[in-house]
Formats: C-alpha cells, sequence, structure tokens
C-alpha cells in the first residue's frame, strides 16, 4: 500500500491495520503490545521500537520495510544510491550457472584489492561508492570458483566471494530490501561452506538469524545463534585467539538483541554479561573487527542501550548516555547507531534539544547510513511535529533527510 515518504512510521501502522480491518484494540491483541502503546506510536508520540514494528509488521501481514517506508526514493541523490540493485540481483541469479557461461576474471589479488577497498566503504557507511562495482566484484569471483581447478585457489576465491555477498548483504540491509537480503544469506552460507573457513561460516550463521529476526521468530533465532556460537567455541585454537573472541563477542551481541526484542529481561541481562565476559578475554577492551563482525566496549554499550530502549529500561538508557565514552576503534557506522540510539532516549524524556543535538552527531559520524535509518528519520520527523514552533536546525535536517511534516 502507498504511503507518502513524509509519513510518520506511526501513521503508515494505522494506514495499514484499517487496511487489514483491524482496530487498535484488535491489532493490540493481535501484535501482544498493550493498546496504550498502539495509539501513541499511530499518533506519533512514541517512536516505536524494532521489537514493536516486527510485532505489528507480522499481525498485519506487511514486512517492516512497508511499515518504515523503506526503500526510500525520492530525489535524485537516491537514485545514485540505489542504482546498483538491478545489476546485484543479476550477479546473485548468476551463482550456479555453469563454469562456461562466465568470462575468465582478473587475478585474486586483484580482485582482493578492490574487495579491500569496498570493505572501507562500507566501514565509512559510504553506501554510494559501496554499491558502485559491486555487481562487477560478485560476477568475477563466481566466476573464480566455477573456473579455479586447484583447490587451494577455488577456497580462495570462495572465501573472498563470502565476504563479497556479506558487503552485499549490508548494502540490502541498509536500503530496505528484504527479498534481496534473504537470497544473499542463501549465498553467503554456501560460499563460506565452499571456503572451510570456521568464521565465515560463524558469520554467514550470524547474518542468517536475521531472517528469523524479522520474522518475528525469535526463539529460533536464539537456538540458530546459540548452536552456531557453540559449533565455533569447539573449533577455536585457544580460548583467548583474539579473532575467535570477536566473532564470538559478535555472536552474543545479537543474542542480546533478540532476547531484548522478546522483552525477557533476564534473558538480555545474562547475554550482557556473558558479552561482557568475552570482552575480558580480548588484550583490550578496544573494539575489534573480523570479517565485518565488531566487538568490543563500544559496540557493548550500543547493543546494551539499544536493549534498554526494547525493554522500556528508559532510566538505565539515560544512565548509559551519561557514562559512555566512545572508543576512538569504533567504526563510524557504530558511532552514528549509538548517537541515533541516544537520540530516541531523548526524544523519549521529552529533551528536543538533546535529541536534536544526537542526530546531528549521528550525521557527521556517518552521512548516508543515518539519512537511510529508519528509526533517524522518524525520530527528525517527529521531533518537528511534537514541537510546531520548531527551530531552523530542526528544519534544516528534516530537509536533509528528505522529509516534511505531513498535514
Amino acid at each position: 500500500m502507498p504511503q507518502p515518504d513524509d509519513a510518520h512510521i506511526g501513521a503508515r501502522i494505522a494506514a495499514h491495520r484499517k487496511m487489514a480491518g483491524y482496530t487498535q484494540h484488535g491489532l493490540s491483541a493481535h501484535a501482544h503490545l498493550s493498546l496504550g502503546c498502539v495509539r501513541k506510536v499511530e499518533r506519533g508520540e512514541r517512536l516505536p521500537t524494532a521489537g514493536v514494528l516486527t510485532a505489528v509488521a507480522r499481525a498485519l501481514r506487511t514486512t517492516v520495510e512497508d511499515l518504515s517506508g523503506q526503500p526510500y526514493r525520492r530525489q535524485p541523490r537516491d537514485d545514485r544510491v540505489h542504482a546498483p540493485i538491478t545489476a546485484v540481483r543479476a550477479a546473485l541469479r548468476h551463482w550456479d550457472l555453469p563454469g562456461d557461461w562466465f568470462q575468465l576474471p582478473r587475478p585474486l589479488p586483484v580482485l582482493k584489492a578492490e574487495l579491500r577497498m569496498a570493505s572501507t566503504y562500507r566501514l565509512a557507511g559510504r553506501l554510494t561508492q559501496l554499491g558502485t562495482g559491486l555487481a562487477g566484484l560478485l560476477e568475477e569471483l563466481t566466476a573464480a570458483v566455477h573456473l579455479r581447478e586447484n583447490a587451494a585457489e577455488r577456497r580462495q576465491a570462495a572465501r573472498l566471494l563470502a565476504l563479497a555477498y556479506d558487503l552485499t548483504h549490508t548494502l540490502a540491509y541498509r536500503l530496505g530490501y528484504p527479498d534481496l537480503r534473504g537470497q544473499v544469506e542463501d549465498r553467503l552460507r554456501w560460499a563460506a561452506g565452499l571456503a572451510g573457513d570456521p568464521l565465515l561460516v560463524a558469520l554467514a550463521d550470524y547474518k542468517r538469524v536475521e531472517a528469523f529476526k524479522s520474522a518475528h521468530e525469535y526463539d529460533a533465532g536464539l537456538r540458530a545463534m546459540a548452536v552456531a556460537r557453540e559449533r565455533l567455541s569447539e573449533a577455536a585454537p585457544a580460548a583467548d585467539d583474539a579473532a575467535f573472541v570477536t566473532v564470538l563477542g559478535g555472536m552474543r551481541l545479537r543474542e542480546v538483541t533478540i532476547a531484548a526484542r522478546m522483552y525477557d529481561a533476564e534473558a538480555t541481562a545474562h547475554h550482557l554479561e556473558e558479552a561482557g565476559a568475552l570482552l575480558g578475554r580480548l588484550p583490550t577492551g578496544e573494539d575489534r573487527r573480523h570479517h565485518t563482525l565488531v566487538f568490543g566496549s563500544g559496540n557493548l554499550a550500543i547493543h546494551e542501550i539499544q536493549a534498554r530502549l526494547e525493554l522500556q529500561h528508559m532510566s538505565e538508557a539515560e544512565r548509559l548516555i551519561r557514562t559512555t565514552r566512545l572508543p576512538g576503534t569504533l567504526p563510524p557506522t557504530r558511532v552514528s547507531a549509538w548517537h541515533i540510539n541516544a537520540a530516541r532516549v531523548h526524544l523519549a524524556a521529552g529533551k528536543r534539544e538533546r535529541a536534536l543535538r544526537e542526530l546531528q552527531h549521528a550525521r557527521r559520524a556517518s552521512p548516508q547510513i543515518t539519512r537511510y535509518k529508519p528509526m533517524a528519520r522518524d525520530t527528525a520527523l517527529l521531533l518537528m511535529m511534537k514541537y510546531r514552533r520548531t527551530t531552523e536546525e530542526v528544519r534544516s535536517l528534516n530537509t536533509w533527510f528528505g522529509l516534511e511534516p505531513s498535514a
């Protein structure tokens, strides 16, 4: 059902609810949410958490992306970001074509260098640059997997292809293409298996759980994550191996997120505690990255504030904001995530100036990630809607997002 780009998420929920024939009371019952929550979200008085959005999407038989308005394609600059998607879809369809269909790819060291550059774009949140050339990389690396006769070279090509699939997953997730994301998750598991790298297999398992999160199958997601984490623990060469601990920590943080969306405060606290214990096994508390999983004190704090928002532990979320100092090793994309969550906390407390300041910090840290993040966009729009005497700064921020308040 089409919705104007400038409608807030609550307005979209109300429109979808009415089309489905639900009253607010009926939606609250089917989504297992309080009636007060549904009313406040629809009126734009409260930002829905990711868990609330997923529950509503499932009850209304639609997607989170439909409710959030993704993919956002309203201005010419948006078209540049989305332009590679068609070619990426084609490259994903070619994964199992016979070897003689492909042209001879360039040498693996050349492709590895291009992949490394694409990874730097991902870390910086530069989605336009990330998408440029990604389809070509997928095509050439797929060809390398099919055409390499040497087993070691084929494993190396598969490893690079798995990492390229992971970058593609980031692009699809950030821009709001759930169908494409699901295809990438399947391809990533295939390539990781060919590579024979337990850390890549763990990364594929981590990304696979995204599908369980989106489908509101939180129990299944937690079980799948626990099995994958235990399998990786058994494969670790040593208890303090930094790469394994980093990936294990990233997996444990995903369990924090899922437990919070289940509104299970006890399980959330358990996974936070276990993540803290893993942090103690690293040489320093600074954030490390292996493949695309980030783990350290900064990302642990980001997941904790997200969990407090889901659980509506607002006083604890405010305490985190006061006491947390993000380490300089945190990637810009994660820095923006921290500030977006902090803005949501301040907006809930009615502290509009602080919320605005946090959104501006998020924009400076990673402009494109912030601009295409549904919760950041809705926070900016609700700032303007809740406070009719808006400042030029608020209006300017909404213009940058490509938003205007709906009448």
